[in-house]
């Protein structure tokens, strides 16, 4: 009688923690969300959002920048003069942060293996490059006229950077420098910099994958999210900090995304701002039809946290690189990782990414 009883009770227990368990998200078990309570319509109008108001929005906007920047290297090729370099210097500026919000959500290269190329090895080379690279001194030898601009890795973003600032050099020195090989070689990179941001406008436009797919779009997003946030701590914060592996207590400033300009910290800064954008335009509406708002609340507070130690840099990421700060704000998007992980795994999703160099 006892064995029955205890029998009945177990068989009760565990009923409960089924019950329980299908109370507290809306997943069907498989790979994604569940449209019973979340249905596609809802989710296809969330990920509409970000795609209309983040991801398209502002590659379009990154495309436009691009061509100011044309219009302003072009002013310079014809006056050579110190205003129209600082107007180039300025509009590089302007460039980068608006290149940093495509590329912190870029989905295109997600699927498309032309399109992950385009970002990797066309328009800038510095996550996928080769930090042991010569740039500075190869650029010198085309500007001197001995080498030819062949090598994609001297067309991009870190290429125009040190052609259009040198050496951290003030702007009276540099447009002394500024001969017509290296006006030349500027106008070459900032056309082509900008015929591959046209390629991605334009397949944001052609495209409708991303839209019409709500299951594989939130996957899509959601691991690029990671990755990013990866590259954000071990690449652009970490190697350069020696607060990883291969670089581990050597820090050297040079490895920072935009040494010569000292954009570094701007640059990241509006990655972050990038992903308050996406929880604010959809993502947070995604979270909710899967239960996993604490999941993103986590983010969120992650995210705002490493703004707010960006805001605590009295002057650039160059000149503070080796301070506690850089040490907090590398640990701190670290935390948004992993609970971009946590939130991957809250809404039924697989990441894709493996842990790098060992951390």
């Amino acid at each position: 009688m006892l064995f029955n009883n205890l029998k009945i009770f177990l068989i009760l227990v565990i009923s409960l923690m089924f019950i329980a368990c299908g109370d507290e998200n809306n997943y069907d078990g498989q790979n994604g969300l569940l449209s019973a309570n979340a249905s596609a319509q809802s989710i296809d109008a969330a990920i509409g959002s970000i795609y209309d108001e983040v991801i398209y929005k502002d590659a379009n906007a990154t495309y436009e920048q691009s061509l100011n920047l044309l219009a302003s290297i072009e002013d310079l090729n014809s006056t050579k003069s110190e205003a129209d370099l600082i107007e180039a210097q300025n509009g590089f500026k302007q460039l980068v942060l608006f290149y940093k919000r495509v590329e912190a959500v870029y989905v295109a290269g997600y699927n498309d293996d032309n399109m992950r190329d385009i970002a990797d090895f066309y328009i800038e080379h510095y996550i996928k490059g080769s930090k042991s690279q010569d740039t500075a001194g190869d650029l010198e030898e085309v500007f001197s006229g001995t080498k030819t601009l062949v090598s994609n890795s001297l067309k991009g973003i870190t290429a125009l950077e040190y052609t259009l600032f040198g050496d951290k050099e003030d702007s009276s020195t540099l447009i002394a420098k500024m001969n017509q090989n290296r006006l030349d070689a500027a106008l070459l990179m900032i056309n082509k910099i900008s015929s591959h941001l046209l390629e991605i406008k334009e397949y944001y436009e052609s495209t409708s994958e991303f839209t019409t797919s709500s299951e594989d779009s939130v996957s899509a997003l959601l691991n690029v999210l990671v990755q990013q946030a990866l590259n954000l701590r071990e690449i652009r914060i970490g190697e350069a900090a020696g607060l990883v592996v291969k670089y581990a207590d050597d820090p050297s400033a040079d490895r920072l995304e935009y040494y010569y300009s000292s954009y570094s910290l701007e640059a990241i800064k509006e990655i972050l701002n990038t992903y308050k954008k996406v929880i604010q335009n959809g993502l947070e509406s995604i979270a909710e039809l899967g239960s996993s708002s604490s999941e993103l609340k986590a983010v969120s507070d992650a995210i705002n946290e490493a703004l707010s130690i960006c805001d605590s840099y009295s002057s650039t990421l160059e000149n503070e690189l080796t301070s506690q700060k850089t040490t907090n704000l590398f640990e701190s998007v670290r935390t948004i990782q992993n609970n971009y992980t946590a939130l991957i795994t809250g809404l039924n999703f697989e990441q894709d990414i493996l842990e790098a160099d060992g951390d």
